[in-house]
């Protein structure tokens, strides 16, 4: 039980240490503290991008998860503590589960938007004006864009380009969008000679910005691996020992017990939290909003 107790609050501790002295930062202290703190609130489960769920559709699914987690932890270990661990973490996987969903269907659009700058700039070249490059694109753009560009098309028909362009931007919601919305707007306005310059030069940002990304992405997968696999120990080693000699736990049933197993739990879940906060990406401003 010793060993047990010493991994769990180890491991906390590590995870506390390594999240405080490791993991990627924000090249800009503002937009990293401000992205550090949005958390969560950076990519909402209504958002565009996240397939448009929202806590109706979540609350029956987190209810499931928080059911299904406490009943087999009741079952396994018999335990309040665990037993309430379980469930409180049935209650936050299908949350996880669609951001993480929306996080690389945002993955998917940045990739998209570089290959629609690029073909914007090709239909330029050959002659094409900017709303007829637009529909083209409509027609024929990266499918991850699809939707919002045929969206985009009809309300040129209805509402005018610049209105149709900005209804695209609000519900893309996506700041390299907004960049590519800018230089439109401006060479609809004041005329369009070196768009296509422009455009060339957006093309080579943006694919910039997206490698960076995908890089400080790769980054941040090693250290949330990392984290889970560490925060994980604890729990195969109860596991292992259940199966082998449970009588080598009875002392976590007594109250005494319980009260120490909470603490090595929350120490656990405080050092992964604090370790994912660190790893997290910094939020992205929006441009015109």
């Amino acid at each position: 039980m010793h060993v047990l107790l010493s991994l769990a609050l180890g491991s906390g501790l590590y995870l506390v240490f390594r999240s405080l002295t490791g993991g990627p930062r924000s090249a800009g202290p503002r937009s990293g503290r401000r992205g550090r703190r949005l958390g969560w609130a950076a990519h909402p489960l209504a958002a565009p991008g996240s397939d448009g769920v929202g806590l109706r559709e979540l609350a029956p699914a987190s209810a499931a998860g928080a059911a299904a987690g406490g009943a087999l932890a009741q079952l396994l270990f018999g335990w309040p503590v665990v037993t309430l661990a379980a469930a409180g973490t049935g209650l936050l996987l299908p949350g996880w589960y669609y951001r993480q969903r929306a996080l690389q269907r945002r993955a998917e659009v940045e990739e998209a938007v570089g290959e629609a700058v690029e073909m914007l700039r090709d239909a330029v070249r050959i002659g094409l004006g900017i709303e007829e490059a637009l529909r083209a694109l409509a027609q024929a753009g990266p499918t991850a864009l699809r939707p919002v560009l045929e969206g985009m098309e009809r309300d040129f028909r209805l509402a005018g380009f610049e209105e149709g362009l900005e209804r695209a931007r609000e519900r893309l919601q996506e700041p390299l969008f907004d960049t590519l919305a800018v230089a439109l707007l401006t060479a609809y306005r004041i005329g369009g000679r070196n768009l296509a310059a422009v455009l060339d030069g957006l093309s080579h940002s943006i694919r910039g910005t997206v490698q960076v990304r995908r890089e400080v992405r790769a980054q941040q997968a090693q250290n949330v691996l990392s984290a889970r696999v560490i925060a994980a120990l604890p729990v195969v080693l109860i596991l292992v020992i259940r199966g082998s000699n449970p009588n080598y736990l009875a002392a976590f049933s007594e109250p005494a017990g319980q009260a120490v197993l909470a603490c090595c739990l929350l120490s656990v879940f405080a050092g992964y939290t604090v370790m994912l906060r660190q790893a997290s990406l910094p939020g992205r401003e929006r441009v015109l909003r």
